[in-house]
């Protein structure tokens, strides 16, 4: 379910580098500090081997088909929407880890929304988030507005009574610059492909999923120009492409406790298969028994009388049959139900995934982009590339219930790679840096929203991530299962 999410942004100001001379470049998207679901963010990112419900999209294309724990319907719908709304913690926020501190990011706003349907074995959803802000550089303070957006629109299938769930689809960017004579808007979309292995009643699931890189196929805004041999468009240096890069995440998960990772999904058209046929044989021993009494009589006045009387007497039937047939799908749903509410709430879930995102060639990252011609910053160390070489990012996760069935609580850590290629050469032994999270759930009250819908228990939940030079922090309310 989705929330409101209250995350942490730079307000201080460092100098950008002076950015592209040239177009022989490519704009590097990649995402470094986790941006995602509540649940997502505060386990690392640590997801993929998991991948449960509209928390998945982002890191393993099979979650649209992953049937949660609780599901007892043959059609289940699963909505998420949610935005972040920017507060100042500390001072200053390293966004790129490229070392320094970025610029003054004002107005960030961080909205995500999802839907997501499960017909059966099938599922197919559409999952977005979009990322808002404007950038202050000094001296004179102004500001370019940036919007950045990922898409996700995925179909997936289980199989083998949804042991082995395979997916894809496809994932798109978009990414929105403007300011005063310098607009630009650019788009792209690539395929995406995943599977999740989760055998029934077994501790542990298994997934993994690759993502095409994305390039930017599409663009709008001002009408570009060449000047001394240099492609402008609203005084920006326009890059040769635009490339949110490929990403390979691999992802296990493992659980210990009373409570079961991988229970079979109980399938309702399975569950009723033997109420179906038992109705089915009656309603034709009926129809029989009807044709048996007709074949008796010789056709005439007193067989049509039998008919109608017959018929009569089979509407009245029908009637009564599907009352009970109701109530008794009701007490089905019900059993299924029951046996989901009597599992033990005692767990404890890890989760662990290694997220590789390959290489961009000439890549120039998104700060130097939108920060051409600005002073470059003081200091021994400057930033040339972005993106020269693949990058590993190890994650871990934690999920328990430290109080059953009221505050369910997550731990984790993953490492940020540094992206950048400095100058001169000593510069480049810098390491990335370790994020740690955590976040939590607290059960909080029932309600049907004046009537407008059935009862439901909701959760308040919250989040952190903190690092050298950065710090996150968020709120939401969600559905409590």
């Amino acid at each position: 379910m989705g929330g409101l999410a209250f995350v942490v942004t730079p307000a201080e100001v460092g100098a950008q580098p002076a950015g592209p001379t040239s177009n022989d470049y490519t704009l590097d998207l990649y995402q470094g500090p986790i941006l995602a679901s509540i649940r997502t963010t505060s386990m690392a990112g640590a997801y993929a081997g998991y991948a449960q419900g509209l928390d998945g999209f982002t890191v393993n294309a099979a979650a649209p088909a992953v049937r949660h724990s609780h599901s007892t319907s043959w059609v289940d719908v699963d909505v998420d929407a949610s935005i972040s709304i920017p507060i100042v913690f500390f001072e200053q926020n390293d966004v790129d880890n490229s070392g320094d501190r970025d610029d003054a990011y004002q107005g960030y706003v961080y909205v995500a929304a999802g839907t997501n349907v499960q017909i059966g074995n099938f599922g197919i959803g559409v999952f977005a988030d979009v990322q808002h802000y404007s950038v202050a550089f000094p001296p004179a303070e102004a500001t370019t507005a940036v919007a950045i957006g990922r898409y996700h629109l995925l179909a997936a299938y289980q199989f083998f009574g949804g042991q082995l769930v395979v997916g894809g689809g496809a994932r798109a960017h978009s990414l929105g610059v403007g300011a005063a004579g310098r607009e630009l808007g650019m788009f792209g979309a690539a395929p995406e492909a995943g599977f999740l292995i989760k055998p029934d009643w077994a501790p542990f699931r298994v997934g993994w999923t690759y993502r095409h890189a994305v390039g930017g196929l599409f663009r709008s805004g001002a009408k570009a120009t060449v000047d001394a041999g240099v492609g402008r468009a609203g005084g920006i240096v326009v890059p040769g492409d635009i490339t949110m890069p490929w990403e390979v995440t691999t992802g296990v998960a493992f659980q210990v406790g009373p409570r079961p990772l991988n229970p079979r999904w109980l399938d309702p058209h399975e569950h009723e298969r033997e109420f179906d046929d038992a109705l089915a044989e009656r309603v034709a021993i009926a129809r029989r028994r009807r044709a048996t009494r007709l074949d008796a009589i010789a056709p005439g006045p007193e067989r049509d009388a039998l008919a109608v009387r017959l018929q009569a007497d089979a509407d009245e039937q029908q009637k009564r049959t599907d009352a009970e047939s109701e109530r008794d799908r009701r007490r089905l749903e019900s059993e299924r139900r029951a046996i989901l509410t009597d599992w033990p709430r005692e767990y404890l879930l890890v989760t662990a995934d290694l997220l590789v995102t390959g290489a961009v060639d000439k890549g120039v990252s998104l700060e130097q982009f939108i920060g051409q011609g600005k002073s470059a910053p003081v200091g021994p160390c400057q930033v040339v590339a972005s993106g020269p070489s693949m990058n590993f990012s190890p994650r871990v996760g934690l999920e328990f219930e430290p109080v059953p069935n009221r505050l369910r609580a997550r731990l984790g850590s993953y490492y940020e790679p540094t992206r950048f290629q400095y100058a001169p050469e000593p510069c480049n032994d810098r390491v990335g840096r370790q994020h740690f999270t955590f976040g939590a759930d607290v059960k909080a009250f029932s309600t049907t929203w004046f009537g407008l819908a059935s009862e439901r228990t909701y959760k308040v939940q919250f989040y952190g991530d903190f690092a050298p030079r950065y710090q996150s922090l968020g709120a939401g309310l969600g559905a409590w299962y």
